[in-house]
């Protein structure tokens, strides 16, 4: 039998029939150069693609290399080189692998293999899976098998490389306008997450959000944070904040330490003139939660934790910064973070307690089970309250809506609780 006729044999049977292109026809060392190409300059790869004769296309390389530095280009080659050895043994030009490591080099690779079906309402990755971290960038890529190679699937940002769209503090100094009677309506968003209590106080944050479509650049806009309750009468937070300029979803976050009460919440906004205003209202009930003494707090969501200072809004005891997501949702492919308090936990002889979470996920459309790729965490530290933070990798899940389970053993007690949040996958971005 021959190679082509068998290759094509195998892609067929590992479910992927790539159409073969023009960068299949060329030889293995005009294959690395059309992959660097590719990497650095999209469209330097198709011009090189485009001439038909080894000589021309390597004319080309010398002129698109004259003005470079000769390190910069050997480093790629042997980055090629190694992923093709690597990655690209069975489909070097479609495992998507290869690029990222030609452009970025090696990362910390996690991989993830198929798990056997435990009961047929479990379902599995039925893909192998990579994550790649690149921490000194900031940059995680999502990788999943697809056939016989790699398709990325997420893309995220951390780190010093990135600063998500935020409200900064303003000393303004005036009282807020009534809002004109034609203000365009601002899109705000609110979620709220109960915490720590002790005894009677409970410490809630709040995350707010506002796409800032109708400011004007260079707008800012009177934010104020009012609960109502019958008991305690109102708690009322307000301040001035700009607004980035060109940006998508703006967020901020803010903590209140609050009597237990049922209370009614509202966020209203209105910027400087008057001609741009919105309200946001909700219910908080703070009773039920302490009556129940619960075991754990709420699992609140962010878009991004790490030890990076951004803004004092966004300092936790823990972690350097914490952005909230504010919605619920994300893109398919795209990650995102879960992370919760556990109380009175039992210590040892060390003033240590240790802990164990078992993460699940459910679609509840389906009403079937999905495996993350890291189900387990343990957890340690000094006191009686632990703090379980997971990176959430929605890999190649399908949309729709999800439940986040969170099960927790008390290794030094044996006491369990279990924790949940919904969040919703959408579709992936379109390009």
């Amino acid at each position: 039998m021959s190679r082509p006729l068998l290759l094509i044999i195998l892609l067929a049977a590992c479910g992927q029939l790539r159409t073969l292109s023009r960068a299949d026809r060329l030889g293995p060392e005009e294959k690395l150069e059309y992959l660097i190409l590719r990497t650095l300059d999209p469209q330097a790869a198709e011009q090189y693609l485009g001439l038909g004769t080894a000589r021309a296309r390597q004319e080309y390389l010398d002129w698109f290399w004259q003005d470079r530095d000769p390190e910069e280009r050997r480093r790629y080659h042997e980055r090629a080189e190694r992923a093709a050895e690597l990655f690209g043994r069975l489909d070097l030009l479609g495992d998507e692998r290869v690029p990222v490591y030609i452009r970025y080099g090696p990362a910390r690779r996690e991989e993830y293999a198929p798990l056997p079906v435990e009961n047929e309402t479990l379902r599995l990755f039925v893909n192998p899976a990579e994550i790649w971290t690149y921490d000194s960038l900031g940059l995680q890529f999502d990788f999943v098998k697809t056939g016989v190679g790699f398709r990325q699937v997420g893309f995220t940002r951390f780190g010093t490389g990135w600063y998500p769209p935020a409200f900064e503090p303003v000393d303004y100094g005036r009282p807020a306008p009534p809002p004109a009677p034609d203000a365009k309506r601002l899109d705000l968003q609110l979620a709220l997450y109960r915490l720590s209590q002790k005894q009677e106080t409970v410490q809630v944050e709040l995350h707010y959000g506002l796409r800032p479509a109708g400011l004007k650049p260079g707008d800012i806009i009177q934010l104020e944070f009012r609960f109502d309750s019958r008991r305690y009468g109102s708690f009322v937070r307000s301040g001035w904040y700009g607004i980035p300029a060109d940006s998508g979803m703006v967020v901020g976050r803010e903590l209140f330490s609050l009597p237990a009460d049922i209370y009614s919440v509202r966020l209203s906004a209105v910027n400087r003139d008057g001609s741009a205003a919105g309200e946001l209202r909700s219910e908080l009930n703070l009773v039920d939660y302490v009556r129940r003494a619960q075991p754990g707090s709420d699992i609140v969501l962010y878009a991004l934790v790490d030890d990076v200072f951004q803004s004092p809004q966004f300092v936790h005891h823990r972690y350097r910064r914490v952005v909230p997501l504010v919605l619920p949702e994300v893109r398919s492919g795209s990650t995102f973070y879960a992370l919760f308090e556990i109380y009175n936990l039992k210590t040892d002889s060390l003033n240590r307690h240790r802990a164990q979470v078992r993460y699940e996920l459910m679609d509840l459309d389906t009403r079937r089970m999905a495996v993350i790729p890291t189900p387990y965490r343990f957890i340690t530290g000094e006191g009686t309250t632990g703090i379980a933070l997971e990176r959430v990798h929605t890999m190649d899940l399908s949309p729709g809506t999800y439940l986040l389970l969170a099960r927790v053993e008390d290794l030094n007690s044996g006491r369990q609780i279990s924790l949940t949040a919904r969040f919703r996958i959408l579709p992936p971005q379109k390009n």
